[in-house]
């Protein structure tokens, strides 16, 4: 069978305790016609890969189990590429491998889709606990939305949830028309991912319903943090955002640029004040003279009190 729904691809590096239950979330699946699950080994040091093997050898059922090998660990962004490039599905689905999805996790994701035309996106939303599961989403997202505005609007909030590839089903032949592929070489590829994202989908969807198990993994790449690593990635992710900014809802883009900003100012993510200062420049070329100027004073003072008011001026204004 060459022609599947859709393609879930699941990254997997040092994640022993966790693969069995999501493989089998995948397993247990109401929808299991036209599924392929392709797995990539990015070359962990744990037993996670024999695991899974040993799963699919006694798994019996309709979904089509693969494992892809990288040839040396190449990071989360590669895994996804490889799995973009060999899959087969109409659509993909990102599922991180410490993480897991509802029964119906398919069925609702993929009637969504269909129910409105073969939609570019389908977000779905999120559980952390299992009182969480038991609700809906509380964010005011349309079910279905063709008006562009909104939905770059909505894929620019600078919210975990909305930033995340995962749990993000999305048309094989949109990402491959639009070159959406993960940044190589960075972590947070999801920021930079969805900023590209957002300037191309035409038609998206929203499953109120909570699709994901996001698992509080304490050894995960976002728990763990490598400065040198986080200094690269914000510095990258912020500069080509800004020689990226297009005409249609600027404003949006550069409050996108500016949440990632403050997020690597909060964390001291610069390993120089030259590259600061760099970074700097960047955003005041993008910025207009008012905007900038709001950015110096929020810059140049210490006060949390003033920095709020400022950045709360900024935020309305651009």
């Amino acid at each position: 069978m060459n022609n599947y729904r859709v393609s879930i691809i699941i990254p997997i590096y040092n994640v022993e305790p966790y693969i069995k239950q999501c493989l089998q979330s995948v397993a247990s699946q109401t929808m299991t016609e036209g599924l392929e699950c392709i797995l990539l080994d990015d070359c962990g040091t744990d037993n996670s890969i024999r695991i899974a093997e040993q799963f699919i050898d006694g798994y019996k059922g309709n979904i089509d189990f693969r494992i892809l090998h990288h040839k040396y660990n190449r990071g989360l962004s590669a895994a996804r590429n490889t799995g973009i490039l060999a899959a087969n599905g109409e659509y993909l689905y990102f599922l991180d491998s410490d993480d897991e999805i509802i029964p119906d996790c398919m069925e609702l994701m993929w009637g969504l889709a269909k129910q409105y035309g073969d939609a570019d996106l389908v977000l779905g939303s999120f559980f952390k606990s299992e009182k969480e599961k038991a609700t809906i989403s509380t964010f005011n997202i349309s079910e279905y939305s063709i008006d562009q505005a909104y939905i770059k609007t909505v894929l620019l909030n600078y919210l975990g949830d909305i930033i995340a590839a995962a749990n993000k089903l999305v048309r094989k032949d949109f990402i491959q028309e639009h070159k959406l592929y993960f940044k190589e070489g960075i972590i947070h590829e999801d920021n930079y991912w969805t900023f590209f994202l957002a300037k191309k989908v035409t038609s998206m969807c929203f499953c109120k319903k909570r699709t994901y198990y996001h698992r509080n993994n304490p050894n995960s790449i976002t728990r763990n943090k490598n400065y040198a690593k986080e200094c690269f990635a914000y510095q990258t992710i912020i500069n080509e955002l800004c020689d990226n900014i297009d005409t249609f809802l600027p404003g949006k883009q550069k409050e996108y640029i500016l949440s990632n900003f403050i997020t690597a100012i909060n964390g001291n993510y610069f390993d120089s004040k030259v590259e600061f200062k760099k970074v700097e420049s960047k955003l005041f070329k993008v910025f207009n003279k008012v905007e900038s100027y709001l950015l110096y004073l929020y810059l140049s003072t210490n006060k949390t009190f003033i920095k709020t008011k400022i950045l709360h001026i900024l935020l309305r204004i651009i």
